[in-house]
């Protein structure tokens, strides 16, 4: 008797080992894989290619339709959160999508696949209609945070500038340095940026020899009170320091137009005819907003602009509950058919759109 109950006891011991085991051994939502060509980029758990869709913005998935049918989104459970396997830095979201599914994001970036990538490895999708790309952790990235989107180095950590810096020189050395460790390269042809992503971003000598990275002249650092990715803690710090945000809408050159509005991501930004100046509202939705996605911002946040828009930039309340920009009084889209900056494709469209002009 007695050694059968010592029996029992051992299979149940390994019964019960075996269940922890199998816990432990949960699959990662967000792995990470690559190939020697394309380096490290995210992956799935399977080890298939995860992307990013270039004319989303953060927190927001601009593919649905014919699109999310070549681009299928990751997506977890409702109620769900997102586990990252090692080496995945940055931080895993979710956003609910207009289908209902609940949408994997890394750094507010929504996350897909690709049809044609039939076995792991597979990047067919790198760089389609130059809106496509593997989902990496380059130098500097922009992700989404309590500001709106926000520059990050490739562990998602909260970039900064200085206000006493200028022409790409760092003032900040010593104590000040300890306290905002610059941002800085091996060599400036091993800066690596998030794809289309806009702005001049250069590499310059500190006084200790190493290189840090600018953005139009302003060198980039990160704050030792930011101690996860995300966090903004820096901000305003001693009304000099701010977090380094590309604007929500600067003027292109453009040969046809002289110059033109675009977005954060460097795509030109469009009016309706059909929409009503100054009424605070859009009547673009539906099938509509999906092929002239509007421009938003997370609510409640600044809406950054470039020194060079001098006109009147607003915000109202769309129905499906995000807040979209309206410059003089006219709401702002992006056209579905435009691939990449510079490209003015919807203007004329059905003599209702228009190219939106600073």
């Amino acid at each position: 008797m007695i050694k059968r109950f010592l029996l029992l006891l051992v299979v149940l011991g390994l019964m019960l080992a075996g269940a922890v085991a199998a816990q432990d051994e949960v699959a990662p939502t967000v792995a990470l894989g690559g190939t020697s060509e394309l380096g490290p980029f995210l992956t799935d758990a399977a080890g298939m290619t995860l992307y990013i869709f270039t004319r989303d913005e953060p927190g927001v998935s601009n593919c649905s339709g014919d699109c999310a049918a070549a681009w299928p989104p990751l997506t977890v459970e409702e109620g769900a959160h997102p586990t990252a396997g090692p080496g995945v830095s940055g931080v895993l979201g979710v956003i609910a999508r207009d289908d209902g599914l609940h949408q994997v994001t890394h750094n507010g970036w929504p996350l897909y696949y690709y049809m044609e990538d039939m076995a792991p490895g597979d990047a067919i999708g790198q760089g389609k209609n130059d809106v496509w790309w593997v989902a990496s952790t380059p130098s500097v990235g922009l992700a989404a945070s309590a500001l709106g989107p926000v520059l990050v180095n490739s562990q998602g950590m909260t970039l900064y500038t200085f206000d006493e810096d200028s022409g790409g020189v760092s003032t900040c050395v010593g104590g000040c340095a300890a306290t905002w460790p610059a941002l800085t390269t091996d060599t400036p042809d091993a800066l690596s940026l998030q794809p289309a992503l806009p702005g001049v971003f250069t590499a310059g000598a500190r006084d200790d020899g190493s290189q840090q990275i600018a953005l139009g002249g302003m060198p980039l650092y990160t704050f030792v009170g930011d101690t996860q990715a995300g966090q903004t803690n820096g901000q305003g710090m001693g009304g000099v320091w701010f977090a380094a945000q590309l604007p929500a809408l600067s003027v292109m050159a453009s040969d046809e137009f002289g110059s033109m509005l675009v977005g954060p991501n460097g795509m030109t930004l469009y009016t309706f005819g059909m929409d009503e100046q100054g009424s605070g509202a859009s009547a673009c939705e539906g099938d509509c907003a999906v092929a002239w996605p509007p421009l938003v911002v997370p609510d409640g946040s600044t809406v950054a602009v470039s020194s060079d828009v001098m006109g009147d930039v607003t915000t109202f309340a769309r129905p499906d509950g995000t807040t979209q920009v309206a410059y003089n009084g006219w709401p702002l889209y992006y056209w579905i058919n435009d691939v990449k900056p510079g490209d003015t494709t919807g203007h004329n469209f059905r003599d209702i759109w228009f190219v939106a002009l600073p």
